[in-house]
């Protein structure tokens, strides 16, 4: 009979994943396959390879890759998830991550997650603004919130000797907010103010570009709001908003640092043990709906024009899923400051980037890969005066259909050993806390770095071409401008065109 190809370890959804059996990471597909065995060597000590990991062959993957850090995780009775990887900082970094963001807001209350997060700052129920203030200084704390389309993630840092102090804190400001009418109204006006604030282009980008994506799911809408919706928030809307998605189910507390796993499962039972497991009915589940479509906002103040064009791609949990976090670090980015200083475009390994160097009022360029649970967007910003804002989506559009047509070798080995460089690379407590709850969040586990790597080791170029083809060829987009707009503008079927080679101008 014919033997069956094992799946490849690379394109197995990351909720079904691989397994450790004894340190060993192993296929749950084929057990003898894909199987990495740290204790066999001990090179993960070695420098040699840290940096240039050559054109390893598929499904092999750095020595010092193989090596993850211990990781402990707990389910408090209300279904809380309790992590911990623990290091010998002596900084412990606590971080909640809550199941709410834009896409569970109701459309008339638009913004009020962003609104609730300012309102943070000005007290809690047990202190006052100056009291919050006094006791993080006290410790040496910070604390930052960072809202979101789907998460939102309350950050504290704190030396590890006031951990449980930091616990207390951090329990206090999630979950006893000062949602008053006072409160609400002074945060009105500020908030009002900021929706004005469109210093950041390429934050203003990425906005405009998710809302013409998703223009009709909450998925899409402002993270800030808008003037009506900021008017319509009150402290009853906020605390029904609070009430229902800030419970056990929907929260993952994560520690790094210096923490002690089960002083921190203690912590957290003391201080979020008496969290209800679910509430209200939550709404924005359903899947968004992609919207091919444009948006022009013209403004003769800015001095550049800035653009984004974005693809439908995969969210979290599907299987492509690594193989665009690959495609992002092909098409890479391009900052004239930088790279026109290292080399001539035409000496640029980038197709894109060549093009781009080539054109002297160019700006900047970023590739973006935005997952989400169940979608995502892939695309790019640029920005570049007038005279070039023609040049600047076509250079776009056609090196995505180039590269992703046809996936060089040299290519792929140069994006796998950028992911894997950026793997070893220290990460701030911060950052890798933020990883853990968004895993937690979204996969409903930890995934190794090992892991990660092995995924991407075994994505090869031949691989690379099908799933792209499948996502990018002859298929729709999500274009913004916004700026001194004059000559890009043209049809959308033109831009269109370059997803499936008919038009080559």
């Amino acid at each position: 009979g014919t033997t069956r190809k094992p799946r490849r370890a690379g394109v197995r959804p990351l909720v079904k994943g691989l397994v450790r059996r004894n340190s060993i990471l192993t296929s749950t597909t084929n057990p003898g396959a894909y199987v990495l065995d740290p204790s066999s060597d001990v090179s993960q000590f070695s420098k040699a390879q840290l940096v240039n990991h050559g054109e390893l062959e598929d499904g092999v993957i750095p020595e010092a890759l193989k090596y993850t850090r211990p990781f402990h995780l707990t389910t408090l009775n209300n279904g809380l998830k309790v992590a911990c990887e623990p290091s010998n900082s002596q900084l412990a970094h606590l971080s909640l991550v809550v199941k709410a963001g834009v896409r569970n807001e109701q459309f008339e209350y638009s913004g009020i997650n962003h609104f609730t997060k300012k309102l943070r700052w000005r007290g809690t129920e047990n202190r006052s603004k100056i009291q919050l203030a006094g006791d993080l200084e006290n410790i040496g704390a910070w604390l930052h919130t960072s809202p979101g389309r789907e998460t939102t993630t309350i950050h504290l840092t704190v030396p590890k000797e006031h951990l449980s102090k930091g616990v207390e804190i951090l329990a206090d400001v999630a979950l006893c907010g000062k949602f008053n009418k006072n409160a609400v109204e002074e945060q009105r006006e500020d908030s009002l103010s900021q929706l004005r604030d469109t210093s950041d282009h390429q934050k203003f980008i990425l906005e405009n570009s998710h809302y013409t994506a998703f223009r009709d799911h909450m998925f899409g809408q402002p993270i800030r709001g808008n003037h009506k919706s900021i008017n319509n928030i009150s402290s009853d809307s906020i605390k029904e908003f609070v009430d229902t998605h800030y419970v056990g189910s929907r929260m993952s507390l994560v520690g790094v640092g210096g923490v002690d796993p089960s002083v921190l499962s203690d912590l957290a039972e003391k201080h979020f043990g008496k969290v209800p497991k679910n509430a209200g009915e939550v709404s924005g589940e359903e899947t968004p709906v992609f919207t091919p479509s444009t948006i022009q906002i013209r403004d003769d103040d800015v001095d550049m024009t800035h653009c984004g064009i974005f693809y439908l791609a995969p969210g979290w949990n599907h299987e492509d899923y690594f193989a665009f976090q690959l495609l992002q670090r092909i098409m890479g980015d391009y900052k004239p400051e930088r790279d026109s200083k290292i080399n001539h475009p035409h000496l640029q390994y980038n197709n894109l980037h060549k093009w781009l160097g080539e054109m002297e009022d160019f700006g900047g360029h970023n590739s973006y890969y935005c997952s989400y649970s169940d979608v995502g967007l892939f695309g790019h910003y640029a920005a570049s005066l007038d005279m070039s804002a023609y040049l600047v989506p076509h250079s776009l559009l056609k090196a995505t259909r180039k590269v992703t047509g046809l996936v060089m070798e040299s290519e792929m080995y140069r994006a796998r050993n950028k992911y894997y460089n950026q793997l070893l690379s220290p990460q701030s407590l911060g950052d890798l806390a933020n990883e853990i709850g968004h895993q937690l969040t979204f996969a409903n586990r930890r995934i190794p770095r090992s892991e990660v790597a092995k995924r991407i080791s075994c994505l090869d170029n031949r691989h690379l071409e099908k799933t792209y083809a499948k996502w990018l060829w002859d298929t729709e987009l999500a274009i913004t401008f916004y700026g001194p707009i004059f000559t890009q503008i043209r049809m959308y079927e033109i831009w269109r065109g370059y997803t499936n080679d008919s038009n080559q101008i």
